[in-house]
C-alpha cells in the first residue's frame, strides 16, 4: 500500500490545519464555542513522540510553553503524546479503513475483543465484548440495558454517593449529582437508587484511623450493613445490577474496601443482582503492574473480587476515542441489533489503537515502570505530609495518585481554596494538576472540593517522577503563600 498523496489540497495546507491556531482565529472560537469552560492553554504538539510533556500556546497572550501533564489528558495518554508506535498501528489502519458500520467484523474489531477477554480477571475470563467510540457512559449503558435483560422484572440499579459514570442524559443520573451547575433534569430519575460510598478517611460512623485508602482497624464495616438493606429490599423496586467504581476517581480516589465487595458479592449472588464494575480510569494498568485493579486485588490479595460486568475508556483508546464492556460468559443473554447499535461504534481506528497500546505496555513492560514510579512518588508525597499540615491523605496505587488538601490533620476540614489556588500555580510553574469532582449542597455551597491528582502518562521516567515531586512542593508552597497574601 503507498503512503497518503493528497490529490486535491496540498500537503502544506492539510499539516497547517493542525499545526497552530492565530489570534483572530481563537477570538473567533470563543464567539462560536457553545461550551463555558475550557482551559487557558491551547495544546500544539508533543514535545516528541511518546513523551509526556506538551507545548502549549497561551490563549491571551500567545505565549509558548513546555508543560509536563500529569493528568495525562483526563487521564487518557497512558503512552504520552503521539506515541509513535499506536500512531503507526493508526496510519497503517487509515491506509486500509477509517469506517465500517456497527454489524461489520473488522481484524481490529476480532482481535481487540479476543485480547480483551484474555486480559480480564475471574469471572469475565472468556467473556463477550462490547465496542463504543464514545467511552464510560455508552459502555455503561451497555452494561446496564444488558444487566435489564438478564434479569427478571427487575429495573433499578443501584449506585454510590460519589460516583462518577459519565455525561449522557442517564448517566448523569447514575453519577453524583452537582446541584444547581446542572440546570436541567437527567432521564431516568427513578431508575437509580444512590447510597453512601464508603469513605474510610471520612468515616459515617467516627472511625478515625482510615488513612492512605485503608480502613480503621477497628471497623466493622456498617456502612455495607447499609447498603445490605437496599440489596435486600429497601429499594423502591427490584435491583437489576450495582455500579461501582472500585476506587472512585472523580469522586476523590477513594476505595471500597475489599472487605466491603467480599460481603457485596455474596449478597448480590443471593439476591440475582448482577454487578458491574466501572474501571474507566483504574485499568490498562493504570494502578501498577496488572491490567485492573480487580485483577490486583486477585494477585495481590488472593481474592476474587471480579464483577459480571467491566467497563472501559480512558485509557483503553490508545489515545483514540474508545469505550468497552465486557460480560462474564455466564450471562447468556446477548444484545438484538434494536437493543444496541450506534453508527460509529466499530471503530477501527480506536480498535487498532487499543491493540497497539496494549502491545507496547506487554513488550515494553511499562507497567512495570508505572508500579516503581508511582512507589517513588507516593514516597516523597509520603515525606512532604510529615512537613506539611495541609496534606491530610495520600492514595493511590501506582500513578492513580491522589493528595487530599486539609485545614488541619486533626479536624480533617477540607481546604478547597487551595486545591483551586494550586491548578493556577501549577500552570503558572509549567505543570499540569488534576482536581477531584466537586461536592455541592442543593443550594449550590460546595462541601468539599480538595483533591489534587497525580496521574502522569505510565512512560514517565525516574527523573520525570522527581520533576513531579519538586514542583508539586513548588507549587504547594506557592499557593499556601499566595493564599496567606490575598
Amino acid at each position: 500500500m503507498a503512503d497518503f498523496e493528497p490529490k486535491i489540497v496540498s500537503k502544506e495546507e492539510l499539516s497547517r490545519i493542525s499545526a497552530d491556531v492565530n489570534p483572530e482565529e481563537l477570538l473567533l472560537f470563543d464567539d462560536h464555542c457553545l461550551n463555558v469552560h475550557y482551559e487557558s492553554k491551547v495544546l500544539i504538539e508533543a514535545k516528541e513522540p511518546g513523551s509526556p510533556w506538551v507545548v502549549t500556546k497561551d490563549l491571551k497572550t500567545g505565549e509558548r510553553a513546555e508543560i509536563m501533564d500529569c493528568t495525562s489528558q483526563n487521564w487518557t495518554l497512558a503512552l504520552g503524546f503521539a506515541h509513535p508506535d499506536v500512531n503507526y498501528a493508526v496510519s497503517e489502519q487509515m491506509k486500509r479503513l477509517t469506517h465500517v458500520k456497527s454489524s461489520v467484523v473488522s481484524p481490529a474489531r476480532a482481535k481487540f475483543s479476543n485480547k480483551l477477554a484474555e486480559l480480564v480477571p475471574g469471572r469475565l475470563k472468556g467473556g463477550r465484548v462490547h465496542i463504543n467510540n464514545s467511552g464510560g457512559s455508552l459502555a455503561l449503558e451497555a452494561a446496564i440495558k444488558l444487566a435489564l435483560v438478564a434479569s427478571k422484572n427487575a429495573d433499578q440499579i443501584l449506585v454510590f454517593r460519589g460516583g462518577y459514570h459519565g455525561n449522557t442524559l442517564a448517566m448523569l443520573t447514575a453519577s453524583q449529582p452537582i446541584h444547581t451547575v446542572t440546570r436541567f433534569r437527567p432521564f431516568g430519575i427513578d431508575c437509580f437508587v444512590r447510597v453512601p460510598q464508603p469513605y474510610c478517611y471520612r468515616c459515617m460512623w467516627n472511625y478515625k484511623n482510615g488513612l492512605y485508602g485503608n480502613r480503621d482497624p477497628q471497623c466493622n464495616l456498617e456502612c455495607f450493613n447499609l447498603v445490605k438493606e437496599y440489596l435486600q429490599g429497601l429499594s423502591s423496586r427490584k435491583l437489576a445490577g450495582v455500579v461501582l467504581e472500585l476506587c472512585q476517581a472523580a469522586g476523590g480516589h477513594i476505595p471500597f474496601p475489599p472487605e466491603f465487595l467480599v460481603k457485596l458479592r455474596e449478597v448480590c449472588d443471593e439476591e440475582k443482582i448482577l454487578i458491574i464494575y466501572d474501571e474507566s480510569q483504574t485499568a490498562v494498568w493504570r494502578t501498577g503492574k496488572y491490567f485492573s485493579l480487580t485483577e490486583k486485588y486477585e494477585k495481590e490479595l488472593g481474592i476474587d473480587l471480579s464483577p459480571d460486568m467491566m467497563c472501559f475508556t480512558k485509557a483503553i483508546g490508545g489515545g483514540f476515542p474508545l469505550g468497552a464492556m465486557i460480560a462474564s460468559p455466564k450471562i447468556k443473554k446477548r444484545f438484538s441489533p434494536s437493543e444496541d447499535h450506534t453508527t460509529f461504534s466499530n471503530t477501527p481506528i480506536g480498535l487498532t489503537a487499543g491493540l497497539a497500546l496494549i502491545k507496547v505496555i506487554e513488550k515494553g513492560k511499562i507497567n512495570e515502570n508505572c508500579e516503581e514510579r508511582g512507589k517513588q512518588i507516593t514516597k516523597r508525597l509520603k515525606e512532604l505530609q510529615e512537613k506539611y499540615d495541609v496534606i491530610g491523605d495520600i492514595r493511590g496505587p501506582g500513578l492513580f495518585i491522589g493528595i487530599e488538601l486539609v485545614k488541619n490533620k486533626e479536624s480533617r476540614e477540607p481546604f478547597s481554596e487551595l486545591l483551586q489556588e494550586m491548578l493556577a500555580e501549577g500552570i503558572r510553574q509549567n505543570i499540569f494538576f488534576g482536581p477531584s469532582m466537586p461536592y455541592l449542597t442543593g443550594t449550590g455551597k460546595i462541601i468539599r472540593h480538595n483533591l489534587i491528582k497525580i496521574k502522569p502518562p505510565l512512560v514517565i521516567t525516574e527523573e520525570d517522577a522527581d520533576y513531579i515531586c519538586d514542583k508539586f512542593e513548588s507549587v504547594l508552597k506557592a499557593s499556601l503563600h499566595n493564599l496567606a497574601t490575598k
